[in-house]
C-alpha cells in the first residue's frame, strides 16, 4: 500500500501489483460504501497475463481519509486523475469501475479528457444511464425496498449526528460502524468490503448519496472512445437494473454490451473470472497495437486500439451473458 496525498489534506490508500513495465495498467475502480478489496480475486487473475495492477480506496472509504474538499462525483474524477497521475504516469491503461466506481470512470473521461488516447478499454460494470435511484423497478417488493431506501436517506440528511453516535456504539463488524481514520502501515492490504464506511459520517454519506442521485444522462464523452467501451449488467441487480444500462447502451452505438444472467449486484465479487476476462481483452489489444507499431517504426504509440486483434484470453473459459448492439 502507498498513499497519495491530495491538495485538500486526503490521503488515498492505494494498492500496486505488478512491475512498472508491464505493457498495460489495468486500474480497478469501486463502488460506494466497499473497498478496494473488492477486486482481491481479481488482481491474481490479472497479474497471470501480465497486466499492472492499480487500486485505492476513494476518500473517506476503508483506508483513505475524508480530506475537507466536497464529497461528490467531480471529486472522485479527478482523485482518479491524481491516482492516474502518480501511479500510471505513461502507457496504455484499462479502467474498470463497478457501481459509482463506473460513474467515476465515466466522469473522468469528461473532466479529464487528455486521458483518451491512452485509454484502450473501459469496463464499466453496473452503470446506470443517469444518477442513482431508490426505486429500481416496480411491483410490491420494489415499492417496499424504495420505502426502506428512503426513510434512510432521509434519516442520513436530516439526523446525521445522531446516527453518527449509535454508529460509534456498534460492533466493528457492523458495515455502518463509524471508526476514526487510521494510518495504514506501508504494505497493509485494503480492509474487508463490509468495512467500506468506517471513516465516512453520515452526513457525508447523504452528501455523496445526493449528488449521485442527481447525475444527469450525459454520455457524450464516451462516444470518443467507440467500441473501447464494454457495459456489463447483472440481470437480477436490484440497484442498477440492468435497464438503465441498456439505456447507456443505447447512447453509444459503437460500445458493447452483455447483461449476464442470474447476476446481481456483486457481479464483480461472484463472477470474477468473467470480469477479468474483459478486462483481458482491453488490455491485449493494445498490447496488441503497441506490438505492431513497434514493427512498423511508428512514432505513435498512442493510437485507439482495434478491440478482439489481440491474442484469445490464456484465462479459464467462463459463461458469459447474451449480447446485445
Amino acid at each position: 500500500m502507498r498513499a497519495i496525498q491530495l491538495p485538500d489534506g486526503a490521503r488515498l490508500s492505494t494498492y500496486v501489483d505488478g512491475p512498472a513495465q508491464a505493457p498495460v495498467t489495468a486500474v480497478l475502480v469501486h463502488g460506494l460504501s466497499v473497498t478496494a478489496a473488492l477486486w482481491r480475486s481479481h488482481v491474481p487473475l490479472l497479474l497471470h497475463e501480465g497486466i499492472r495492477v492499480v487500486r485505492y480506496d476513494h476518500r473517506a472509504h476503508g483506508n483513505s481519509t475524508r480530506g475537507t474538499a466536497a464529497l461528490n462525483l467531480a471529486q472522485l474524477a479527478d482523485d482518479l486523475a491524481q491516482v492516474l497521475d502518480t501511479t500510471a504516469p505513461q502507457g496504455p491503461l484499462v479502467l474498470a469501475g463497478h457501481s459509482m466506481g463506473a460513474m467515476t470512470v465515466m466522469r473522468l473521461v469528461a473532466r479529464h479528457p487528455r486521458f483518451a488516447p491512452r485509454i484502450r478499454g473501459l469496463v464499466l460494470i453496473s452503470p446506470p444511464y443517469g444518477g442513482i435511484s431508490t426505486r429500481t423497478g416496480t411491483g410490491p417488493a420494489h415499492s417496499f425496498l424504495a420505502l426502506v431506501r428512503n426513510l434512510l436517506v432521509s434519516a442520513c440528511t436530516h439526523t446525521p449526528y445522531l446516527l453518527d453516535a449509535v454508529r460509534r456504539s456498534l460492533p466493528a463488524t457492523s458495515r455502518w460502524a463509524l471508526r476514526p481514520p487510521t494510518h495504514p502501515e506501508s504494505g497493509a492490504r485494503p480492509l474487508p468490503c463490509r468495512q467500506g464506511l468506517h471513516t465516512m459520517a453520515t452526513g457525508d454519506i447523504a452528501a455523496l448519496w445526493h449528488d449521485l442521485a442527481d447525475q444527469q444522462p450525459g454520455p457524450g464523452a464516451l462516444r470518443q472512445l467507440g467500441n473501447r467501451v464494454h457495459l456489463l449488467a447483472g440481470s437480477l441487480d436490484t440497484h442498477i437494473p440492468p435497464e438503465q444500462t441498456n439505456r447507456l447502451a443505447a447512447c453509444l452505438p459503437s460500445a458493447r454490451l452483455e447483461t449476464i444472467p442470474d447476476a446481481t449486484h456483486a457481479l464483480p465479487l461472484r463472477h470474477a473470472q468473467l470480469v477479468s476476462e474483459r478486462i483481458f481483452r482491453c488490455a491485449t489489444s493494445a498490447a496488441h497495437l503497441i506490438e505492431r507499431a513497434q514493427q512498423e517504426g511508428l512514432q505513435d504509440k498512442t493510437a485507439p486500439a482495434v478491440q478482439g486483434s489481440g491474442p484469445r484470453s490464456r484465462l479459464p473459459p467462463s459463461l458469459t451473458g447474451p449480447r446485445a448492439a
